[in-house]
């Protein structure tokens, strides 16, 4: 039987979650989507995925926007890759996040969780560095293959209501060619476009919990404040970051589906 909590309670869980969310997503510029919505139903104890969704997309676009001006501040964001990225990626998000409110939110964890595992492969099995571009992409070769992936990282951003950040910097990493703190950096643009987009839609909705999103920010900044730090930190160790990224999203996807299939 599900054990009942006060309002309370759950804010307090919310803002502690919160921490790991940030940390995570100032750490790979990713994961907070995938840590917040398993968070918001298991320890939080949010009923309906989609309000778990739809409150995860509200708080992520905050906090990675907090999480973007400090990076912004030391000139790691790739500006006009970021806004080719994150421009394409917008209708992709719209659909995604209404298409997703017909699914079964069962079946949306499940898929979510093979995503996320896929991802954390790739980036395992890639190791070695991408090519690092030594300028933004224009709009033609790389920039539409940049576009493109913006499309597509939009679109399950949306789907899933998560920040897309475990998609994103990769994507950057490899086919826009940005060095990986870099990537990070610069897929918080997109995070906040693509989290604000879906955020709308399912407030529309009325799927979103704004005394537990205020709650998640709150300790989302606190949090973001240290994965900045660590990353900084990691990114001078060849492909460390890389694989922290990986294996955080591995274990991540791992948890997923154990409580997706209780």
């Amino acid at each position: 039987m599900p054990i009942a909590i006060t309002l309370q309670t759950q804010i307090m869980l919310a803002a502690l979650s919160g921490l790991s969310i940030g940390f995570a997503l100032g750490l790979i510029g990713g994961g907070a989507g995938t840590l917040s919505v398993p968070l918001l139903l298991y320890v939080v104890k949010v009923g309906d995925p989609h309000v778990a969704i739809g409150t995860t997309a509200a708080a992520i676009a905050v906090t990675g926007l907090v999480n973007l001006v400090t990076y912004a501040r030391a000139g790691l964001v790739r500006w006009r890759t970021s806004m080719i990225f994150a421009a394409a990626g917008v209708g992709g998000a719209f659909g995604g996040s209404r298409w997703s409110l017909h699914v079964d939110g069962g079946a949306l964890m499940l898929l979510l969780a093979t995503i996320v595992a896929l991802v954390a492969v790739l980036m395992l099995v890639r190791t070695q560095g991408a090519p690092v571009a030594a300028t933004a992409p224009a709009l033609s070769g790389a920039g539409f293959a940049t576009a493109g992936a913006g499309a597509c990282v939009g679109g399950v951003a949306g789907f899933f209501g998560i920040s897309g950040g475990f998609l994103s910097v990769p994507a950057l990493h490899f086919i826009a060619r940005v060095p990986m703190l870099e990537a990070v950096a610069s897929s918080l643009v997109s995070v906040v476009v693509f989290g604000t987009t879906t955020a709308v839609n399912y407030a529309v909705a009325g799927k979103v919990d704004l005394p537990l999103a205020a709650a998640l920010v709150a300790g989302g900044v606190v949090g973001g404040h240290g994965g900045i730090r660590v990353a900084k930190a990691i990114a001078v160790k060849g492909h460390a970051l890389r694989r922290v990224f990986a294996m955080l999203l591995l274990a991540i996807a791992a948890y997923i589906a154990y409580r997706s299939m209780r």
